[in-house]
């Protein structure tokens, strides 16, 4: 059985690879400012050499980037969280499309499917119920209207909003690539039924909005905190949108 999609698991490392970076950061900066007081009271003789950058170092440069040091780092670990989220969006939609056999294969099975429950409208028992549903809709008539759906929906009979469904499902798999992060909120709820709060809605877009003054160059820190809950919510998110879909939409369909 299936319990996370594979494009949930790549989140999983890649957030965690940068949470582990994060955590390098803090321990190094740390004992590079140890360090450099040691070396300006002559305890030791030299700071330890650096990977890649070779020469000696600028110890007033460094200090002033140590300085600065959390906020940078907050938006890196801002701006990467992120990114992966709305990957990890469009690389799920493209595993589900993989998941029925491909864009074609699970259109062309689908359309099938559809004109299968529009031929069964021919039974005759169908008929007379959905007969009776077929009028503009009367007040007085509720009672009657109640009865005759009751009976079609313990059928195969497929409702006029059913029927649409594949035609959203050609439309989503046509265009996620160039899917908005604007959009993903919208998408996860009346694509996969994801219920987004109203509160949610509003911390996504505010995390959102200062991507896109961060990567405007509008932005240029955060405060490391703010970028840890972020991280800790796009996390929550991703996990309460990949419960619904593994349990809704990683089912066998056609054979």
């Amino acid at each position: 059985m299936i319990s996370n999609s594979k494009a949930f698991e790549v989140l999983k490392g890649q957030t965690q690879s940068t949470l582990d970076f994060a955590v390098l950061c803090c321990q190094a900066v740390p004992a590079l400012k140890g360090y450099i007081k040691a070396l300006e009271h002559g305890s030791v003789d030299k700071l330890p050499d650096a990977d890649y950058f070779k020469g000696e170092p600028n110890i007033e440069q460094l200090k002033g980037f140590s300085s600065k040091y959390k906020k940078n780092l907050g938006k890196l670990l801002f701006i990467n969280t992120f990114s992966y989220f709305e990957s990890y969006f469009k690389d799920l939609i493209s595993e589900i499309e993989n998941f029925h056999g491909g864009k074609e294969a699970f259109r062309d099975a689908a359309l099938k499917k559809q004109k299968k429950h529009m031929n069964i409208h021919s039974d005759q028992q169908l008929i007379l119920n959905s007969n009776k549903l077929r009028e503009y809709k009367k007040q007085t008539h509720l009672l009657k209207y109640t009865k005759h759906i009751s009976a079609l929906e313990h059928t195969d009979f497929r409702f006029p909003s059913e029927m649409l469904s594949t035609f959203g499902l050609i439309e989503l798999f046509k265009n996620y690539s160039d899917l908005k992060a604007s959009e993903i909120p919208h998408v996860a709820e009346y694509a996969f039924g994801v219920e987004i709060s109203s509160m949610e809605l509003e911390v996504y877009s505010k995390y959102r909005d200062l991507r896109n003054k961060i990567a405007h160059g509008k932005i240029s820190e955060v405060e490391f905190k703010e970028a840890i809950e972020m991280n800790y919510f796009m996390r929550t998110l991703a996990l309460k949108i990949d419960k619904q879909v593994v349990r809704n939409f990683f089912l066998i369909e056609f054979v």
